[in-house]
């Protein structure tokens, strides 16, 4: 079976790198034409530039986390198409009205992307804790990690609420709203460390 991962271009750079490079382009391209009327789209779609350029800042900070966590001899090429999964639901969603028309589909955004976010945090503890901290302490460990990934969801919670006031958007939906990206948020992160702390001690082909 053909591994991806394992498949350079000649400058050594992952070819899964470079499609998905080239289908965030395209996801830009496309989201920006949308979202200045250039292209049609539902009448329920909610897709700003503002937004846009929100995803864009979250997706050249992911590119600058991949950079720093590649030279420390952290492997993060497979998160990257996983990445561009989440940006395209993500996508979806605002296209179909989002949280006030398909709740379900924006629960499921959060719980995924969090299950993402949480396994790049993990990767870098584990890298960077001693070993026997994981090993001897392996629910501190999971606690630290989770306590990280709610902040930034706290942290993409503040930022809608910040736009919809100053800008006068619609990221905010209904009263329980916010929560119920907090729940999906953690629940998230909880079900990748448990599925983590149920396999146990990570050995170091994790972290190459």
């Amino acid at each position: 079976m053909l591994d991806l991962d394992y498949v350079y271009t000649k400058r050594g750079t992952p070819i899964i790198t470079v499609f998905t490079r080239i289908a965030f382009a395209g996801y830009f391209i496309f989201a920006y034409l949308t979202a200045f009327g250039l292209i049609p789209s539902p009448p329920t779609s909610r897709l700003e530039p503002l937004w846009v350029t929100y995803v864009g800042v979250i997706y050249l900070a992911a590119e600058y986390l991949y950079r720093v966590y590649r030279r420390r001899g952290i492997d993060l090429t497979v998160a990257q198409p996983l990445v561009f999964a989440v940006v395209c639901l993500n996508a979806v969603t605002e296209l179909l009205g989002g949280q006030d028309t398909v709740p379900q589909l924006n629960r499921a955004e959060h719980f995924a992307g969090f299950v993402l976010i949480t396994y790049i945090i993990w990767l870098f503890f584990i890298r960077y804790l001693p070993h026997e901290v994981w090993s001897e302490h392996p629910y501190y460990t999971a606690l630290l990690v989770l306590a990280v990934t709610s902040m930034f969801g706290v942290g993409n919670e503040i930022i809608e609420l910040f736009f919809d006031h100053f800008f006068h958007t619609s990221h905010i939906g209904e009263k329980t709203d916010t929560a119920l990206d907090l729940l999906m948020n953690t629940l998230g992160s909880i079900t990748f460390l448990s599925v983590r702390l149920l396999i146990g001690s990570p050995e170091k082909s994790d972290t190459a």
